[in-house]
């Protein structure tokens, strides 16, 4: 008898809608199998707006190689599909080449008939992620973590000038050695260590053998590609040990009635946590669903995290 009395007021709908969470959101780390060379696989998102400089840029646009972790930025006056397509095709494909593929969030921008007549252009695979899921963008989310303290930092009290310093800004990240390699993007990139205005006393590398240089350039390329993909799979391992710990990592089957987490910008306090219900009609991954609302048969597709079934215990 109490078995059947809490299990009818947990899969009362009204009350599953307005229930708060207070544990981690649910699913496991699903890490992303590394690329196996450099500028095989990149990631860009758009940040802002941030404060207006005083050359009018309120974004800057983040490119992040998924392999070397070289990043390339540009700040930039709006966040349009123009201008995203512009900085893909003049600084980035036409200094650095095009890649194999390139990850991008679900935002309008990066959905134009421009943008993707880029990619299909210059055969450029676009793999775009699920809404509302940072963590499968995490390359360029983790970067913009370390970039902005920096931007704001070094700025000006007025913030008018934080254009000026994003250069600067992604030089110092992108010399420097990164934990998840172990060695610095910039070497990655280039196959040599970076050299500034306090590096010019320093000696010089010389070669009289062109051959000889070609070699041993490739040997060191292949040892860091090698080195740095052990470095980067240790790594994954880890991050998702901590970040499966304590968490639960549902399995949902098509067919089961489930509500999903409430994304409308007017909500408020009272606003429910949960709508629907909606019906899981198909499984595209082992995380992202399609759902469809049982009323209105609008489809949505959503991440386990935002998924509560009817009779799964909070």
């Amino acid at each position: 008898m109490y078995k059947d009395i809490k299990q009818h007021i947990l899969s009362c709908i009204h009350c599953r809608k307005i229930t708060p969470s207070r544990r981690k959101p649910d699913g496991h780390l699903v890490s992303i199998e590394p690329p196996r060379g450099v500028w095989e696989r990149i990631a860009m998102d758009y940040v802002g707006p941030v404060p207006e400089s005083a050359s009018g840029n309120k974004y800057f646009l983040v490119l992040t190689d998924l392999f070397s972790k070289f990043v390339v930025t540009k700040a930039v006056p709006d966040n349009t599909s123009i201008t995203a397509a512009k900085f893909l095709l003049y600084d980035v494909f036409m200094i650095y080449g095009v890649p194999l593929e390139i990850l991008t969030d679900n935002g309008q921008h990066f959905s134009s008939a421009l943008y993707d007549s880029l990619l299909t252009l210059t055969g450029c695979c676009h793999i775009k992620t699920a809404p509302y899921n940072p963590q499968a963008n995490g390359q360029c989310e983790r970067h913009n973590a370390t970039l902005l303290p920096n931007l704001i930092a070094l700025s000006n009290r007025s913030k008018s000038n934080w254009d000026d310093k994003l250069l600067p800004t992604t030089f110092n990240y992108n010399s420097t050695r990164h934990d998840s390699t172990g060695y610095t993007p910039f070497e990655f990139m280039f196959a040599r260590h970076p050299r500034f205005i306090t590096d010019l006393n320093s000696s010089l590398t010389t070669t009289h053998n062109i051959s000889h240089y070609h070699h041993t350039m490739e040997q060191f390329i292949e040892h860091v590609k090698i080195a740095a993909r052990e470095n980067t799979l240790r790594n994954q391992h880890l991050a998702k040990q901590r970040f499966d710990q304590n968490r639960a990592n549902p399995q949902y089957s098509v067919g089961p009635t489930v509500l999903i987490r409430n994304r409308n910008s007017t909500m408020n306090k009272f606003s429910p946590k949960f709508v629907g219900p909606y019906t899981i009609i198909n499984r595209i991954r082992d995380k992202t669903y399609i759902v469809q609302h049982e009323g209105s048969g609008r489809r949505v597709q959503v991440t386990v995290q935002d998924i509560r079934s009817l009779n799964y215990c909070i």
